[in-house]
C-alpha cells in the first residue's frame, strides 16, 4: 500500500502511553496531535494557561485517547444544536486554542506530528547466537532500518546484525533491505499467528573476533562479546546490495553448538 516516507507513523499503543501533562498526544482521523504544548510542554512552543480552565482539564482528560468521534472525516468539529436553538461543539475543547500560534489545537499543523499506522504487524526476530526469540509490534510503515532502531531496546547491537527471514541462503541476496518495509521485502501480513520470523547474524567487525564458548555463549546478557585480536579470523567479504558494510562476516552457531 503506498504512503508518504517522509510521514511518521505510530501504534495506537504508543499514542495511549502520552496520557499526563507532560506528554499528551490524541488522535484524530488517522493524526496524531501533540498537544503538551498547550501546557507549556513540548519544547516551550506553547505556553501553560494564566488559570488552569476547566476546558483544558477536560482536552487533558482525553489524552492518550482517539476522538474521532468528535470531529468529521474531514477533521473539522462536530456541532450540535443545544436546547437554546444554538449551535455548539459536541467536543467543547475544540475551542482550545494554541497561544504560541493562535490556531485552534486541532487546525494547528505544528501540532500534529504523524498518523497512526495502516495495520500493526506483530514479528518475531530470533538471535542466531543465542536462538532467543523476542517478539515485538512495529508499523507497516516502518523500514528495516527503523526496526532495527527499535530492536535496540532489546539488543543494543541491533544495527550490527544482518537481517534475514531465508537461512536457505547463505549470501548477500538473502539480506533484508534496510531502506524498505517488511511487505515491501517479501514478508507478507498474515492475521493468524505466529507472527513472520526473521533471523538476525551477528556481523564481526574487521580486525576483530568473536568470544563464545562452546554453549553458545557470549556475555551475560547473551550478546556476542567482541575482542580486538592481531590473530582475528580474516573477515569474509560478500558480495552486497549496498547496504551493509562489506567487510564484515556474519557469526552463526548451529543449534548443537
Amino acid at each position: 500500500m503506498p504512503f508518504d516516507r517522509r510521514e511518521k507513523f505510530f501504534l495506537q499503543d504508543e499514542v495511549v502511553m502520552h496520557n499526563q501533562i507532560d506528554s499528551a498526544w490524541v488522535v484524530i482521523r488517522g493524526n496524531v496531535f501533540d498537544i503538551t504544548a498547550l501546557y507549556g510542554g513540548g519544547g516551550g512552543t506553547g505556553s501553560r494557561p494564566s488559570s488552569p480552565k476547566k476546558i483544558h482539564q477536560l482536552l487533558l482528560a482525553f489524552a492518550g485517547k482517539d476522538l474521532s468521534g468528535f470531529f468529521t472525516d474531514g477533521g473539522r468539529p462536530l456541532y450540535r444544536i443545544s436546547k437554546d436553538g444554538v449551535k455548539v461543539p459536541v467536543f467543547a475543547p475544540v475551542k482550545v486554542k494554541n497561544r504560541a500560534t493562535g490556531e485552534y489545537w486541532w487546525n494547528d499543523r505544528s501540532l500534529r506530528i504523524g498518523r497512526i499506522t495502516a495495520r500493526a504487524r506483530p514479528l518475531r526476530v530470533r538471535n542466531s547466537l543465542t536462538f532467543k526469540v523476542q517478539e515485538l509490534v512495529v508499523c507497516e510503515e516502518d523500514t528495516i532500518a527503523m526496526i532495527q532502531r527499535k530492536f535496540l531496546r532489546f539488543n543494543g547491537n541491533a544495527t550490527n546484525y544482518r537481517w534475514r527471514s531465508n537461512i536457505d541462503m547463505s549470501d548477500a541476496a538473502a539480506d533484508l533491505r534496510l531502506d524498505k518495509t517488511l511487505t515491501e521485502n517479501g514478508i507478507v501480513y498474515d492475521r493468524y499467528p505466529p507472527a513472520p520470523l526473521v533471523w538476525i547474524f551477528y556481523q564481526i567487525p574487521e580486525g576483530m573476533r568473536l568470544d563464545h564458548d562452546q554453549t553458545g555463549g557470549g556475555d551475560s546478557h547473551g550478546q556476542p562479546t567482541i575482542t580486538s585480536a592481531s590473530s582475528a579470523v580474516s573477515p569474509t567479504t560478500e558480495a552486497n546490495n549496498g547496504t551493509y558494510p562489506s567487510s564484515t562476516q556474519v557469526a552463526t552457531c548451529s543449534a548443537g553448538s
